[in-house]
């Protein structure tokens, strides 16, 4: 009976993470972009990627808060060279990408893009913005979907099965931003990219047992989207 306990109160606390991401995005990136209430509701959501797994883990399910950073030096450095190999790799083929038609199309996006960003506030001062996203964000998503998403998946069913329910999870939200700034069609493609990358980024957490790696790949990826961004919209 503890055992099916706490498999319930797992379930609990990952409903709402998993799905409270597409909801709020819905709002402050469809109903209401560019408002008061908009940024509001993505500051709102912010805060609970930060908040809820702290708070899920402490004193729903009892159980330790513990991060695993910054390894013993002997798995550091396979951590660091994996990340920024994937990270590196993954950056490259978005670059290739761009050389394609596909370039193209994301290139018509950059009014929209433009748009949204100054309707978030940050069009001025983008550059810090997208710094933000890459370490510390970055840093955020990664405690949030792999550390606790992922991690509580595994105790409820298939290791394979929680890789790609927490990576399908991870791109929802996405998927309802990029249909913002492109076709449908296309938003799915880059919305399943992203999903690729985190799977990817599970695949190194459970298999390094630190986030270093992983976190390491993300930011290198994000950066490499931040600075495409800032290109689109004539920043850099």
């Amino acid at each position: 009976m503890p055992d099916q306990s706490n498999r319930v109160r797992r379930w609990w606390i990952l409903i709402p993470a998993m799905t409270l991401p597409l909801v709020m995005s819905l709002f402050y990136f469809v109903a209401f972009p560019g408002t008061a209430l908009g940024n509001g509701l993505y500051a709102l959501m912010k805060v609970m990627l930060v908040v809820w797994p702290f708070a899920a883990t402490t004193l729903i399910l009892r159980e330790p808060f513990s991060l695993c950073l910054w390894p013993r030096k002997s798995d550091r450095a396979r951590a660091l060279w994996l990340g920024i190999a994937s990270g590196g790799t993954i950056v490259a083929l978005m670059l290739l990408l761009m050389q394609t038609p596909l370039g193209t199309t994301v290139e018509a996006g950059a009014p929209r893009i433009r748009e949204r960003v100054a309707g978030m506030g940050v069009l001025n001062h983008f550059l810090l913005f997208a710094l933000f996203l890459s370490i510390i964000h970055s840093l955020i998503e990664e405690v949030y979907w792999r550390w606790f998403v992922f991690g509580n998946l595994r105790h409820l069913i298939t290791p394979s099965w929680a890789h790609v329910l927490a990576a399908g999870a991870f791109a929802a939200h996405h998927l309802v931003v990029l249909s913002q700034f492109f076709s449908f069609g296309l938003a799915v493609f880059l919305a399943f990219c992203v999903a690729v990358g985190g799977w990817l980024w599970s695949q190194l957490w459970e298999r390094q047992g630190t986030l270093l790696g992983a976190w390491l790949s993300h930011l290198l990826v994000d950066l490499g989207i931040m600075a495409l961004g800032a290109h689109l919209m004539g920043i850099l």
